[in-house]
């Protein structure tokens, strides 16, 4: 199979020696990749269906086809993106009859994946036209949605400002009703008040849905959703009141077009108030329509999608890199005056690289199913049943910032996994890198998240300790578990009810003691909030041991209910338990410190572990062939389908463009 990269040209694979090292890995495989593909996918229907939108419907259209990132700069990266991304929605997505208002329709589930690398007109698509569904009427959906996915007008989702992100209830912006005029005027009081950050803003928005504190009759009634116009829709100038721009270039992500919006008594009419949760009559009255906590439900949307489609996606794309390179590099050797030796097979190679192969396949089924439970917990909101929003919150808190804390942790591993070349722009890696980070900040940052997480564990606690019933996330709080790990030799360990165990132990025996030491605290007369701020970071560490086991369980509790071939179960199986153990092993305080694990049982898993990595070495290039990403998609040189890593490095160099002469022209300051 030929794959081209960066459309430069194609390789006869019979010539390279590395191209034959990767098809000696692919015939050591000892499952069917396709069928692992389809699990991953959710069926050979959905496979298909995703094969049909990247690889015919985009990758094969001429509109679709970019210059290499490494080769442009910042201007060029954000023409490019932006036109590719409008000729997407307002061509392309058209015909094929794509929606942007429905994110979790079929076909539209794996746009993300496919269009990783270019986030242009993602915000438009991914932020401010969802936010039109989820907060406006039908009569306002009708209204705005048609021109905003004809991308006749472009939003951005204005939220952040430049003195407060996570603390929403202190968002400065304000909403104030002029019932003379029957219109809302804007205003950003203060330096620290001004949206910042949000994505679109700076050179491309049209309008804004800004959040704002809502004030009618001089009362404050909380933070609401508006349409706001900030450039003129003849010339693109910023309008009456409206300061609008970019806040400059940042670590990555150049072509999300960050900027910032002040707005002086700007005057909008009062049907851009969007009013699916609130209402404010002609003459100013506030009304309520349902529970105000609907808004909040649509909101946490956002969080889902940014694990699945960042997180997985980035974490998956890194580790088919880091392999197939590792497959094909050889150096040193294994014996004294011995052959050079692929770098994979050094245990401190694998040891790099599978567990993070182990954990994008563990994130992936997680997600999948808070993304199912996410869906189900619409259809229940709309219905009116809001009971499982504490337990969805902290789900999508936590696995946020648990997911793109791993990854973003887990890719600059990989990326130095590859030495030299990973730290080229032309392996694909640093960007992929760079994205992540980016994704532990925005969205929530992590430790923040963490927190709201913790507070949604602490009030369990409470039901635990008071014998009340608690979600179903959290029974394994109230079950009598031994007080001592049950293994007593390696294959023992590597069972995957023994690890569920651990992890089930590790994060009851947290959160308990952080529970007792706060109730404690607050007992001999120290405020809630401040004996809350003293225990952060047990509390920030109890969620993380929550999301873990969450992790563990729910990879374990999909391989008992999947049907697939034997050769399937094993690898997914090992996948498994390695995840675990590698956890184990790199925090061995937490399962020792009560002595639920023994010393010699921390030794039985080191050697498990060791002995999982030998056992998964010859699956390496099948497991990450099972992602299915095309060459264009990775952006790769070094971690190509084909293996020909060094041509590719070198295709690339001749045609960067200072190598278009021979002379370059710093020699005109240096010629003697």
């Amino acid at each position: 199979i030929i794959v081209e990269v960066f459309r430069l040209k194609s390789y006869d694979m019979a010539l390279s020696p590395e191209s034959q090292l990767i098809t000696n890995e692919r015939n050591k495989t000892t499952f069917n990749v396709t069928e692992l593909t389809n699990i991953l996918d959710g069926g050979l229907e959905k496979t298909a269906l995703r094969k049909s939108i990247a690889e015919r419907k985009i990758s094969l259209d001429p509109n679709m086809k970019t210059i290499h990132r490494g080769y442009l700069n910042k201007e060029q990266i954000n023409f490019q993106n932006n036109r590719k991304m409008m000729y997407f929605f307002t061509d392309l997505a058209k015909r094929n009859n794509w929606h942007m208002d429905k994110p979790h329709s079929a076909d539209m589930e794996f746009l993300p994946r496919t269009l990783a690398n270019a986030s242009g007109l993602l915000i438009h698509a991914g932020a401010f036209v969802p936010s039109i569904v989820s907060f406006g009427t039908p009569e306002q959906a009708a209204k705005w949605l048609p021109l905003a996915k004809a991308c006749q007008i472009i939003g951005a989702y204005a939220q952040t400002e430049l003195g407060h992100g996570t603390n929403l209830r202190r968002l400065e912006t304000t909403a104030t009703f002029d019932p003379r005029s029957q219109e809302f005027i804007m205003n950003t009081p203060s330096i620290s008040s001004m949206k910042w950050w949000p994505g679109a803003l700076g050179e491309m928005a049209t309008h804004a849905l800004v959040m704002a504190q809502l004030i009618t009759r001089g009362e404050n009634h909380g933070m609401q959703a508006f349409i706001v116009p900030v450039r003129d829709m003849t010339n693109h100038k910023p309008l009456p009141g409206i300061t609008v721009g970019s806040i400059g270039p940042t670590l990555a992500l150049d072509s999300t077009d960050n900027g910032y919006l002040r707005m002086d008594n700007v005057r909008i009419p009062k049907e851009n108030m969007l009013a699916k949760y609130a209402y404010v009559d002609s003459k100013g009255k506030f009304q309520k329509i349902g529970n105000d906590r609907l808004m909040y439900a649509s909101m946490v949307n956002l969080r889902v999608v940014l694990a699945k489609d960042e997180a997985v996606t980035y974490i998956q794309m890194a580790c088919t890199i880091a392999a197939r390179y590792s497959c094909v590099r050889k150096q040193g050797s294994l014996t004294p005056g011995g052959p050079e030796v692929q770098i994979i097979d050094y245990v401190t190679q694998q040891n790099k690289i599978i567990p993070y192969i182990a954990l994008s396949y563990a994130l992936h089924f997680n997600l999948a199913f808070i993304r199912s439970k996410y869906v189900k917990f619409l259809e229940d909101v709309k219905r009116g049943d809001l009971s499982n929003m504490a337990e969805m919150h902290m789900m999508t808190a936590g696995m946020k910032a648990i997911a793109t804390e791993r990854t973003s942790a887990g890719v600059e591993i990989l990326r130095r996994s590859c030495g030299g070349h990973g730290y080229a722009v032309s392996s694909g890696l640093p960007y992929i890198l760079l994205r992540l980070v980016a994704s532990c900040t925005y969205e929530g940052e992590n430790t923040v998240l963490y927190l709201q997480a913790a507070r949604y564990l602490i009030k369990t606690a409470a039901k635990v300790s008071m014998g009340q019933p608690v979600d179903a996330s959290v029974m394994y709080l109230t079950e009598d578990a031994p007080d001592k790990c049950q293994a007593a030799n390696q294959m023992e360990l590597c069972d995957h009810s023994i690890l569920e165990a651990c992890f089930k132990h590790r994060s009851r025996q947290l959160l308990l003691s952080v529970a007792t030491e706060l109730q404690s605290l607050v007992a001999d007369g120290m405020k809630q909030m401040e004996a809350w701020n003293l225990v952060s970071i047990q509390l920030v560490n109890a969620a993380k041991a929550h999301m873990e086991q969450h992790i563990v369980s729910t990879f374990s509790s999909y391989l008992r209910n999947l049907k697939c071939s034997s050769a399937v179960r094993e690898v997914l199986d090992q996948l498994c338990s390695l995840n675990a153990l590698h956890q184990i092993n790199n925090f061995p305080g937490d399962f020792l410190k009560d002595g639920y694990l023994s010393s010699k049982q921390l030794d039985m898993a080191r050697k498990a572990e060791v002995k999982l990595l030998a056992s998964l070495r010859r699956n390496v290039v099948g497991l990450v062939d099972a992602f299915d990403f095309t060459d264009d998609m990775l952006g790769s040189c070094i971690g190509s389908y084909d293996g020909n890593a060094y041509e590719r490095l070198y295709e690339w160099a001749k045609n960067f463009p200072s190598n278009k002469t021979d002379v370059p022209c710093l020699w005109s300051y240096i010629d003697p």
